[in-house]
């Protein structure tokens, strides 16, 4: 099967023109045109996740954030975007990423929808106009700290907490850096998950009564063995680069 197959499967889930307009979804490198036969899928199109396409056989990569969406001044071999580039092309290898479109998604089907499903939630929604943030009703509600424990445990994922201990019915999630959309989720849930909190929005939390809940941005990777799964609708292999966090927590 050729790249532009597998592209066009993934894209019957996550077309492009969900994309912001900021994004830079789609190929990043390679020739759309060549057999495929073992597609990785990892977090980050970097150097480590191109080795391991590499070194595990695999012809394309498939991630969530995008080559092209950090400022790229050249192609330098002695930086790591120039390493990245001429290891691709050494490699043949075909790199495509999803990033906004799989996070915008359809059909019940996206990075947050998967996030928050693993919660085991009813009544799924989103609660923002692009589409992207969800929010859903807990199927058994819980303690504040009860759900920090739940969400260390279905994420593996350290958290910090801005809240105080009450009965949470309702949460929302954005996986990523959503703190900003703290203020439209007041008096909506209960509780709000999501990624890259400030020092403010710890406070807006605490002043305004609602449970912020802040998870490493490597939540995300959550999409890795969801990709897997699509991918794996056709007649190809596809792994997942079980990619680690960039962080260390301590």
């Amino acid at each position: 099967m050729n790249g532009a197959n597998i592209i066009a499967h993934l894209e019957k889930y996550f077309p492009l023109h969900l994309q912001m307009s900021w994004d830079k979804c789609g190929v990043q490198c390679g020739n759309v045109d060549k057999e495929i036969n073992k597609v990785m899928v990892a977090l980050n199109a970097d150097i480590i996740s191109l080795q391991k396409a590499i070194d595990n056989d695999c012809q394309m990569l498939v991630t969530h954030h995008p080559f092209w969406l950090e400022e790229v001044n050249n192609l330098n071999t002695n930086n790591h975007h120039g390493k990245f580039m001429e290891l691709a092309f050494k490699n043949d290898i075909l790199v495509y990423s999803l990033h906004t479109c799989l996070d915008r998604g359809q059909n019940g089907i996206s990075m947050n929808d998967w996030l928050i499903n693993a919660l085991d939630v009813t009544d799924v929604k989103c609660y923002d106009e692009l589409e992207v943030g969800k929010m859903a009703t807990l199927k058994q509600p819980c303690l504040t700290s009860e759900l920090v424990d739940r969400v260390k445990k279905v994420y593996n994922v350290p958290v910090r907490l801005a809240g105080k201990e009450k009965l949470i019915k309702t949460v929302a999630i954005c996986g990523g850096s959503g703190s900003d959309d703290l203020q439209q989720l007041v008096n909506r849930v209960d509780a709000y998950i999501t990624g890259d909190s400030k020092h403010r929005h710890a406070k807006y939390a605490l002043d305004h009564d609602i449970v912020l809940i802040d998870v490493p941005h490597h939540l995300e990777v959550i999409m890795e063995d969801k990709l897997v799964e699509i991918l794996n609708e056709l007649d190809i292999e596809a792994i997942s680069a079980k990619s680690q966090d960039y962080f260390k927590y301590y």
